[in-house]
Parts: C-alpha cells; structure tokens; sequence
C-alpha cells in the first residue's frame, strides 16, 4: 500500500513537472513563431527625418523640431520606444521602402514608397509655404512668376522644386540668399529683394509675435504631413494604426 502511494504520488510528481514543462515549450514557440507587438515596439522604431528646420532638424546632437515634438508625444501615447536619425532625403526615402528606417513624417507622394509603405489615412500637419512681399502681396502662383525678379530664399531649402527652377539660368531669377529665417525678414525689410519665399512656421518664428503691418503674403504652395510606415517594420499596420491613434489624442 504504501509502494503503491508512493508509486502514484512519484507519477503524479512526474506529471506535474512534465505538464509544466510542456506549457514552457508550447509558449516559447508560440513567442518564436508569432512575436508579440509589446516586444516589437520594446525593441524601439527607427524615425528618419531630413534637416528641414524649424520642422524637423539636429540640435547639439539631438532631434529637434515641431514634428518631431508632435511624434515624440504621439509615440509615448502608443506605447512605442524610438530613436531617430537624420539623412539626406535620397538615402531616407531607400532606406524606408528597405527597412533601414521604420517611419517617416512627411509627404507620401515619394517613388520608392510605392508598394513598400502603408501611410495613415489623414495628414497629421501641413506645411504652407508663401511668397512675402512689404507693401503689396507679390503675384506669385506658380514659378514662372518669379521669371526675371529678386527672391530672397533660404540655403539649404528646395522649397519643392522651386530652387532648381529658380537656379536655372534660363529662368533669369537673381537668388537672394539668406542664412537664416530672421536674415530673410531683414533682407526683404531693407529692400534687397521684392520677394521672400519662405515657410509659414519660420516666418512666424522671425517676427517673434510681432505684426508688420505693410507684411503681405500670398500662398504658393501647402504639402500635407503624413505618418509613412516601412512593411519591413514588424506589424506595420498595428504601429501605424496605434501611432494615428497617438496623434488624434494628442492634438
């Protein structure tokens, strides 16, 4: 009788750890074969943005800008870890459709995203870009506008297209080149050019709360910001559906 319990509570010992062995395996091959979305978004996302300022840009070594405070709100609302990364635009756009990167904020109308990117459903910004003038808004709607004038433009900007256009000798337009967006407002409020091509953000920057009362604007041209995931990403659509979510509440 007594072999006998001890036999049965030997098996039934041996059941036990075998059960709980087997529930081991079974949820570590469950978590190899289906990776949760926590572990994915633990590891943290790769955000590649362009030196665009005051939008997105690097400032003593770290990412800076009013989108990237948006998505850094965004993200912490999700739940999702990132880092972000500064590359020039051809690299950033390859480095998406490849994987190199996970998100970027800007436009969707970008070649290699085609196929390779899901993109929120709704612009999370805009980007307004206007030409300046003092005393008269300049008559400017389309480049060929600005064919044989002074424009007061930023380095470093290609205001979409617009720069190439307006560097073209056979387009006959005299660049005002300023280094900064207080420099811009200057150069036009001292009459070095008719013209000021600038965004609408740094423009408000440079007047610093102030009104100019002969300050005249007339809108070029608006680009619509939106949250371009890789499907290289692990479960892109859930990170961008939780990243859409992140932004309506944080709006």
């Amino acid at each position: 009788m007594i072999a006998n319990v001890a036999g049965g509570t030997r098996r039934t010992l041996r059941a036990g750890v075998f059960a709980s062995l087997l529930g081991a395996m079974v949820g570590a091959v469950a978590g190899m074969a289906a990776p949760g979305i926590a572990t994915a978004w633990a590891d943290g996302v790769k955000v590649g943005y362009v030196e665009f300022p005051p939008y997105t840009q690097t400032d003593g070594g770290a990412a800076k800008g009013s989108l990237i405070e948006a998505f850094d709100k965004a993200a912490k609302a999700a739940g999702i870890a990132y880092t972000a990364e500064s590359a020039p635009a051809r690299r950033l756009f390859s480095g998406i459709a490849d994987g190199e990167f996970n998100i970027f904020l800007g436009i969707r109308t970008v070649k290699e995203f085609d196929g390779t990117t899901l993109i929120s459903a709704a612009p999370i910004a805009r980007i307004e870009l206007n030409a300046y003038g003092i005393g008269e808004a300049p008559a400017v709607k389309a480049k060929e506008d600005l064919s044989g004038k002074a424009v007061i433009a930023l380095n470093g900007y290609s205001y979409g297209g617009w720069r190439a256009w307006m560097e073209d000798p056979a387009n006959k337009v005299q660049m005002v080149d300023a280094r900064t967006a207080d420099q811009a407002l200057q150069l036009l409020q001292a009459g070095r050019a008719p013209t000021l091509l600038q965004y609408s953000l740094p423009m408000q920057q440079a007047l610093g709360g102030k009104t100019l009362a002969d300050l005249k604007a007339t809108p070029v041209q608006s680009l619509d910001v939106y949250i371009v995931v890789s499907k290289k990403t692990p479960d892109a659509a859930a990170v961008l559906a939780k990243l859409e979510a992140g932004f309506k509440a944080t709006q």
